[in-house]
């Protein structure tokens, strides 16, 4: 397990109640201000660092690349996006579909597919990826890719491990097919206005591939008796919010959200 801490630029609200340092190679320094005068200061360590000034392609190279290496030699692996609401976690992992600013989620099913490109032989060695989309909200999981398919049950199965009954699964073939899928759960994914964030996520969302590659012994049909077989997992969570009622304002329907949030 591997934790960094990326730093966002301050809100207006913000500039004259803290103050933030990242040292390089990991350490982060604050100064609280709560209105009385400057606080006392603490000291994280992280794995990694990133100040405001760093962009998408740094925070990827260090902390969600060596993942995706995990994931296309056929381990599982999870990369998770935690913090207050307003952070910055779903720009971070999802941010703008391509240029500068993609997120972890693009830049890791490009070099998903790069990989496939690079390494496929046609009847020798071939991949699958499969996706799938799913938020919990209010402890409720639903299908971001299935509109209406709700309240799915966690089943433990003795060969796919934990899994959603019901989470539907979509062979993708590009990384316009994935961004298509995303763009969909998107429009479905509970997100509202509060006070500390004008496009708050209500809910966490778990997209998930699913790599599959097989290659065969003599160089024969896919799969065939003696060939090796692999399949492995990334999960890219990003998680809602937490969030402090004094600062998001929060009231009726999404302070109850904010109570499931937190308590999650």
């Amino acid at each position: 397990v591997r934790v960094a801490v990326r730093v966002r630029p301050p809100l207006a609200r913000e500039v004259s109640t803290e103050e933030l340092t990242v040292r390089a190679p990991g350490e982060v320094t604050a100064w609280p201000d709560d209105g009385l005068g400057p606080g006392p200061r603490y000291s994280f360590t992280f794995d990694a660092a990133f100040s405001p000034s760093e962009g998408q392609a740094a925070v990827y190279d260090a902390v969600a690349r060596p993942a995706v290496s995990s994931t296309l030699a056929g381990f599982n692996a999870s990369i998770i996006a935690y913090g207050h609401t307003g952070a910055g976690k779903t720009h971070t992992m999802e941010g703008a579909p391509d240029g500068a600013q993609r997120g972890i989620i693009p830049r890791a099913v490009a070099d998903i597919f790069e990989h496939v490109e690079r390494s496929a032989r046609p009847g020798a060695r071939r991949f699958l990826v499969r996706a799938s989309y799913l938020q919990i909200y209010n402890e409720v999981l639903s299908d971001l890719l299935k509109p209406g398919r709700n309240g799915l049950a966690i089943r433990e199965d003795r060969k796919k491990g934990l899994r959603a009954e019901g989470l539907s699964e979509w062979v993708v073939r590009s990384p316009a097919e994935v961004d298509g899928l995303l763009r969909r759960g998107a429009e479905t994914r509970a997100t509202a206005a509060t006070a500390a964030n004008d496009a708050s996520s209500r809910s966490h969302a778990v997209f998930c591939l699913t790599f599959e590659q097989s290659e065969a012994s003599g160089g024969g049909e896919a799969c065939p008796r003696g060939s090796v077989f692999r399949s492995s997992k990334l999960n890219l969570v990003d998680l809602a919010g937490s969030e402090r009622l004094r600062v998001s304002g929060a009231s009726g329907q999404r302070l109850e959200e904010g109570k499931y949030i937190n308590g999650s």
